[in-house]
């Protein structure tokens, strides 16, 4: 055996314990990535076409060199086709293919080892054979049959596609943070086809097949490829059947805030998320307003829930989604990528919304009740005392409204509620803070608003609830009056609550004086 023989049988060998090992990682890691099946099988496919190779070399006899052959076509004929759907899965179009498109890319490859495995039967793959001893090392040599050439175009094609995938993703600027892996996997399957190539056309050295040797190379630049944008240590988690069957979007990033991965949920509340964005940053993805912001601060306070709003589809209403964080360690020391997980909370704001609104109303009128009111009061007085604005209040409540429960009953009496808030509300502005304070009382805070235009309003209102008669349950009219008592601040140096408090008092005090002098007309306060 010479030298080179000796030194091309480690060269392969060599490919082969590398490429084993190279499964084996993959296989142990805990790694959930798109592809890993693909990735392992990849592996050991090459490991049957370089052990088969070194092997031949060993073998002194036709029947010993056909023997290894055999089993290098196990793998050989395979690998091209789980390039194809490795490099598939890398950019993240696996679902280009469909399932049963990707079964059909490994018939040829099975016939191919079907016939090498029963050549002396047909000898449509060799149509013959001839151990040939060279000067350095012995060789089969072959005439070529039919389906090696069938075999050889499908092989070199599918290797090809997978050139060409790569190559229009290192044209596409939004691949530029995976520059290096793509050269890398573009790399890795050009030497493959260079290799094959200057075998076919008789300028390999000795006439011996390169390929296996230069596998070693192709592996490690996978390796390198997927290693390096943490397809395998970033993706621990949670992926495949488990991932994409969540209800909840999940989104996997690296350290650098760049897109690895999201299940079909996370792409349907966020359309950006497409398949076609994995590899970009978040920040460079056109995200909702207030997503961003949202997840960057879910990044920087795992467990704690963001919520924004996600654009409406046409003729729905906005969506809400929540946001947090889950950190992945990489252990070691080493900066680590994040979950982020989304919820559709639209359903649960809208509930929160409606409790929330029926909290702050008064079940009969549906205006505001006392406790909402005395809250948002106080909000709109420290508006006003901050801008030197004029503020006033109402108070007023219907005349002899006991009368009215007492003779006609209680239904009446709400139909006189109803009919009170109904003539008022048509006669208020958008910025009017309008209550029911309790029983017949009712609260009007006007901000921006001096007491003569409040005392000018409370007269319209009650001139409008003498004019316009109620009817009860039976149809029957109601005369409804009202008092009023007016009151209100120029500018105040008051704290907000007692402004609140002085500002009612006095106006309590004017409705007192209305009742006092006959009811049905309006008090005002003296200005303070």
């Amino acid at each position: 055996m010479t030298a080179f023989t000796s030194t091309y049988i480690v060269l392969t060998a060599l490919a082969g314990v590398l490429n084993v090992f190279v499964a084996l990682y993959a296989l142990m890691s805990r790694a959930l990535f798109s592809g890993k099946l693909v990735f392992i099988l990849m592996a050991l496919a090459n490991s049957f076409y370089t052990f088969g190779a070194a092997l031949e070399k060993t073998s002194e006899t036709l029947d010993g060199m056909m023997l290894w052959t055999t089993v290098q076509y196990a793998g050989m004929p395979f690998s091209a086709v789980l390039t194809l759907l490795l490099a598939l899965h890398f950019l993240g179009k696996a679902d280009l293919i469909p399932a049963w498109g990707r079964w059909l890319l490994f018939v040829i490859p099975s016939i191919t080892f079907l016939l090498v495995l029963t050549n002396s039967h047909h000898h449509l793959f060799y149509q013959d054979i001839y151990f040939h001893r060279g000067l350095s090392t012995p060789t089969m040599d072959f005439t070529m049959g039919e389906w090696y050439v069938v075999h050889g175009c499908y092989t070199f094609g599918t290797l090809f596609a997978a050139l060409c995938l790569m190559f229009q993703a290192l044209l596409r600027p939004g691949n530029k943070a995976y520059r290096r892996q793509l050269i890398a996997l573009f790399a890795g399957i050009l030497l493959p086809i260079t290799a094959s190539l200057l075998y076919l056309l008789g300028f390999s050295p000795n006439g011996v097949d390169p390929v296996p040797v230069v596998l070693c190379f192709t592996s490690l630049l996978f390796v390198y490829a997927f290693l390096s944008t943490d397809k395998m240590a970033l993706l621990p988690v949670a992926r495949e059947n488990v991932m994409e069957s969540m209800g909840e979007g999940v989104l996997v990033l690296d350290a650098s805030w760049r897109l690895l991965d999201s299940n079909r949920s996370a792409r349907v509340l966020l359309p950006a998320l497409a398949r076609s964005a994995l590899g970009q940053s978040l920040g460079s993805l056109e995200l909702p307003d207030g997503a961003a912001a949202a997840f960057r601060s879910a990044w920087e306070q795992p467990g704690k829930p963001y919520s924004f709003a996600s654009p409406p589809l046409p003729g729905e209403e906005p969506r809400w989604c929540e946001v947090y964080a889950a950190p992945i360690s990489r252990g070691g020391g080493q900066a680590g990528g994040c979950l982020l997980v989304l919820s559709d909370i639209t359903e649960r704001r809208s509930l929160q919304e409606e409790l929330k609104r029926l909290a702050s109303r008064d079940p009969l009128t549906g205006i505001l009740n006392r406790g909402a009111f005395m809250r948002e009061a106080e909000e709109a007085l420290g508006r006003c005392f901050g801008d030197g604005l004029p503020v006033s209040m109402i108070l007023f409540d219907i005349d002899h409204f006991k009368g009215i429960n007492d003779t006609l009953g209680h239904e009446a009496g709400d139909s006189a509620l109803l009919h009170a808030v109904s003539v008022c509300s048509s006669l208020l502005g958008p910025d009017v803070l309008f209550a029911r304070y309790g029983g017949e009382e009712f609260v009007l805070l006007l901000p921006g608003i001096d007491s003569f235009t409040a005392e000018q309003l409370a007269e319209s209102i009650r001139m409008a609830l003498e004019s316009t008669p109620a009817l009860d349950p039976d149809g029957r009219p109601l005369g409804i009056r009202a008092s009023f008592g007016v009151a209100g601040f120029g500018r105040t140096a008051l704290p907000v609550q007692d402004g609140y408090r002085a500002l009612f008092r006095s106006a309590d005090q004017a409705l007192y004086a209305a009742k006092e002098q006959g009811r049905n007309r309006v008090i005002s306060a003296p200005s303070s």
